[in-house]
């Protein structure tokens, strides 16, 4: 009997050796051991990459889910794979520690070029679980605006162009997220809630999402009024400010010629910015990326603006492989989300807080320092090592057993018809 790696091997032949396991029709992109760096390590966006095998029955399987999962994320977040049956990619599959098909990571900008920080995906395996963790850690370039605020904002850099979004959302949607970056170095982003009523008025602003562009100087604002979605936005702002270049570094292939002449390119200085700790804004977020089977226990920081120590600790845990059974996020206090945490955990509305939670339904408060992160780093080694007292998750936060269920089943097609109608969306602001 043939091995079920012999047959994949076989049907390859038959499609012709070149057939990859993404199409190129497919919004997948394909990596190799060449196009890694450019693609993933200095991507200025966040991306997630599958470590495949064709041969690999589960790959197989999550492959159309992956595949509407890079559509909805289209041009927004880059959605990526790398064939580590290839002899050629097993070297790169190998520096990340792959040992098993599929394994999906996530990689994140930290401030540093060519070195994102890495974090291994374990939710679950449907188009809207990925997409969500996904769009959760792009980079938030975005200002938010309140009516006090507003009148120095327009009269500081009055020769930058600044895109304003009016919305009835709390939370920076996906999209706005990533046209800041797309035009980061030209276009300030900022978006102002609905309920800043005088700040409606006084821009003529009737109904909400609306996009406001001031493109600088004395020239007139230009309100969109296309259909809201990625290309014809990035459309919109590029008629007026350039979109940011990013100079890349020359691939090893490429550093030498036949002359001997240095390639011609320009390696961007190393700049570090301030490293954004993925946010988890709604309880279904919660109970999808923290309580599903195997999550890795989640430390959430409660806070009115991020905080420095929690992005060192974020940054840190990747340095300290015995600290990797955590992943860390932020909840804005503002959010309904916070109000829920505090209540049911009995956490108090003093802020700001830090509480760790695990999928087998307990809790630890942090009592320390918030603002030193090796403070919070020696109650993250307590935890691990079992030496706190613990408290035990509430239904009304963990969910129902019926709903954890739900969450640890196969994608099947139902389950994958649904996801893909709520995994899209990301096109909204």
């Amino acid at each position: 009997m043939l091995l079920l790696r012999e047959l994949a091997v076989a049907a390859s032949l038959l499609v012709g050796v070149d057939a990859a396991f993404y199409s190129s029709k497919s919004a997948v992109v394909n990596l190799d051991h060449k196009n890694f760096g450019k693609e993933i390590l200095n991507f200025d966006n966040a991306a997630i990459v599958e470590f495949y095998a064709p041969w690999c029955g589960h790959c197989q399987n999550l492959k159309p889910v992956y595949d509407k999962a890079a559509t909805s994320l289209k041009g927004i977040a880059k959605v990526a794979a790398i064939d580590c049956d290839n002899e050629k990619n097993k070297r790169t599959c190998g520096e990340y520690g792959v040992q098993g098909f599929p394994t999906l990571k996530l990689f994140v900008p930290s401030g540093k070029t060519g070195k994102p920080i890495v974090e291994d995906y374990t939710g679950p395996r449907t188009v809207k679980a990925i997409t969500d963790a996904l769009a959760e850690r792009i980079p938030n370039r975005v200002t938010k605006l309140t009516a006090p605020k507003l009148d120095d904002f327009l009269s500081k850099k009055n020769e930058t162009a600044k895109a304003i979004l009016f919305t009835k959302k709390g939370t920076t949607g996906a999209l706005w997220k990533s046209l800041a970056i797309d035009f980061e170095d030209s276009i300030i982003f900022t978006q102002i809630r609905d309920k800043e009523k005088d700040v409606a008025e006084r821009f003529g602003i009737t109904k909400f999402p609306t996009i406001v562009l001031l493109p600088g100087g004395d020239a007139e604002g230009k309100v969109f009024e296309g259909k809201i979605e990625k290309q014809a936005l990035f459309d919109f702002f590029a008629a007026t400010k350039p979109p940011k270049v990013v100079d890349q570094p020359a691939s090893e292939d490429s550093k030498s010629s036949k002359d001997g002449k240095k390639p011609s390119f320009v390696v961007q200085a190393e700049k570090l910015m301030p490293v954004d700790v993925p946010t988890i804004s709604a309880l279904p977020s919660l109970r999808s990326i923290c309580f599903a089977k195997n999550s890795k226990t989640c430390v959430l920081a409660i806070s009115d603006e991020p905080l420095e120590s929690v992005a060192e600790v974020y940054i840190g845990l990747l340095a300290r492989p015995s600290l990797q059974v955590f992943q860390v996020f932020r909840v804005e206090s503002k959010e309904e989300l916070a109000k829920l945490l505090q209540e049911h955990l009995g956490l108090g509305s003093e802020l700001p807080q830090l509480v760790a939670v695990n999928h087998r339904g307990w809790f630890r408060r942090f009592d320390g320092d918030i603002h030193k992160p090796l403070d919070i780093l020696e109650w993250l080694d307590a935890i691990k090592l079992g030496d706190l007292p613990k408290g035990m998750i509430p239904k009304a936060i963990l969910g129902s057993e019926e709903d954890k269920q739900k969450k640890e089943e196969p994608p099947g097609e139902t389950e994958t018809e649904t996801a893909e109608k709520t995994g899209e969306g990301k096109d909204e602001l």
